[in-house]
């Protein structure tokens, strides 16, 4: 008896100003038959998301597997990473070996640019999805 609900983007520590008033008008607007529920958690950080918005899980070395890059997705996703690692650790890498082959280049700007990059970028296809 639980809904996982998302979808605001931050590109801080900081959880977006207004997040549970914003999640709750959502929520109902999806879903209008849960008027009278209230959220019992809000959460928000950092957004973690890839320039070719896929996937990013793999290996570092044999023993030490990844996953990040969710690029908003990170709830219906999460499970799915999970699995594909789990198997993997047990010897069944097989879809693990497909995530591991998506190509994956890092955000341009380096160190010092890279958020200010991201924000600018993310803004303009807010701005332009809004138009």
């Amino acid at each position: 008896h639980r809904l996982l609900f998302g979808g605001q983007a931050s590109y801080s520590a900081l959880p977006p100003p207004g997040l549970r008033g914003v999640m709750t008008r959502r929520m109902r607007t999806v879903f209008p038959q849960l008027a009278d529920v209230e959220l019992e958690y809000v959460w928000g950080g950092y957004v973690d998301i890839t320039r070719n918005r896929a996937p990013h899980w793999g290996r570092l070395t044999p023993n030490v597997y990844f996953a990040q890059g969710f690029s908003g997705h990170g709830v219906a996703a999460a499970g799915l990473a999970g699995q594909v690692l789990a198997e993997a650790i047990a010897g069944q890498a097989e879809r693990l070996d497909v995530f591991e082959r998506i190509p994956h280049r890092p955000f341009p700007g380096g160190r010092l640019l890279r958020t200010p990059l991201l924000v600018a970028a993310m803004s303009w296809y807010k701005l332009r999805d809004a138009l």
